[in-house]
């Protein structure tokens, strides 16, 4: 019977609802991850193209009974942690790029060195202002630079309704040698809640160092920023390649379990909404 299958996959819990069971094992059998009965992270061409609605089709019976063969189970902690020197810990794949733009940003003049604001935070049920329940921060997906560092000076960019920031970093070396010469323009003084003359020097644009090669975004300010700069986000960035389609998803490559999930208070509808 394919709900004893699934449990044996470890997708289904008893007492679980078996159709839910069946559509998160569709979601995952078209995602490339998978971890083997002895442990082991592997990564496969996805042979399943059938649908995700949570039905019995025969395309999924049939990969269901191809799992169980290759001794297939769910990814739950397919990435493990990486801790950051000591400021916290990320999933192994963000670290290693984190690294490497803390290298190659240094040498630039600038810094996302820690101290950090956050990086992976553990499951909380009472939530603070301006945190979401489903951060990528739960799942070790992105952190928040530290905001108390004198070089930092974020400009408002307005995209349309939204607000985003871009990080002018002061270089270190203010000689010419490194950055470029940057004399007027504003920046937000979230101090003085509004905007401040740019101090005339040189500058490295910090947000597009980070972007550069696609791994990391930067995510728009919640509403209210402007009454509370916990809502401004400017400090925040995550790693954007291969976002699952749902918080468990999400959570269980970092090996947060269903059940950890529900002890601390998330549901359904909690489960299966969009990270971030």
């Amino acid at each position: 019977m394919w709900t004893d299958d699934l449990i044996t996959l470890g997708f289904l819990k008893q007492g679980g609802s078996p159709l839910r069971a069946l559509l998160r094992f569709q979601r995952r059998a078209r995602s490339r991850y998978r971890k083997t009965l002895a442990g082991e992270s592997i990564s496969e061409e996805p042979a399943y193209a059938g649908p995700e609605d949570g039905a019995e089709h025969p395309e999924t019976l049939a990969e269901i009974a191809r799992w169980i063969t290759k001794r297939y189970r769910a990814p739950l902690g397919y990435f493990e942690l990486a801790k950051i020197e000591t400021w916290g810990w990320l999933r192994q794949d963000m670290a290693a790029a984190w690294r490497e733009r803390m290298t190659t940003i240094a040498a630039l003049g600038g810094t996302i060195s820690g101290p950090y604001g956050d990086t992976k935070r553990p499951l909380m049920k009472i939530i603070s202002a301006g945190a979401s329940r489903f951060s990528f921060h739960i799942c070790g997906r992105a952190v928040d630079l530290n905001q108390g560092y004198s070089c930092y000076f974020p400009v408002r960019e307005p995209q349309g309704a939204q607000t985003l920031w871009r990080i002018l970093c002061r270089t270190s070396d203010q000689s010419g040698a490194q950055g470029l010469p940057i004399r007027g323009g504003a920046y937000h003084n979230f101090f003085e809640r509004g905007e401040a003359p740019l101090p005339a020097g040189y500058y490295l644009d910090l947000t597009a160092e980070i972007e550069r090669g696609g791994w990391f975004e930067r995510i728009p300010a919640q509403n209210g920023w402007e009454r509370d700069s916990r809502l401004s986000e400017w400090w925040h960035f995550q790693w954007s390649p291969e976002k699952q389609k749902t918080f468990q998803d999400e959570c269980e490559l970092a090996g947060i379990t269903e059940e950890q999930l529900r002890a601390a208070g998330y549901g359904d509808a909690d489960l299966d909404h969009p990270p971030g």
